[in-house]
């Protein structure tokens, strides 16, 4: 199979534990011009930007990978916002 390469408009979704709670978090890296190819390491940096509820409010998130057409294409780890602001993984090769 080709190496996946992807147009990275968005790699960070947040789900909160709680359904009542949504909440947003303020993706600084990648920008919409940004490319990850298959097998090699892309990085992920968010920062608070002020508004409630706070990444310390927030806690653990669910992250995915999407596509510029906004389809999930590779799910990632899930990680605590309010005790980090960036975390790196790799970009599986192919899809099935």
């Amino acid at each position: 199979m080709s190496p996946f390469k992807t147009l990275i408009s968005l790699a960070l979704l947040v789900s909160t534990r709680l359904a009542l709670v949504q909440a947003s978090v303020y993706v600084t890296n990648p920008v919409q011009s940004t490319v990850c190819n298959g097998g090699q390491s892309c990085s992920v940096e968010w920062v608070d930007n002020g508004e409630s509820p706070l990444l310390s409010d927030i806690g653990e998130c669910t992250v995915g990978l999407y596509n510029g057409e906004m389809v999930l294409v590779q799910s990632l780890t899930s990680v605590n916002v309010a005790n980090t602001n960036s975390f790196t993984f790799t970009v599986r090769v192919s899809f099935i």
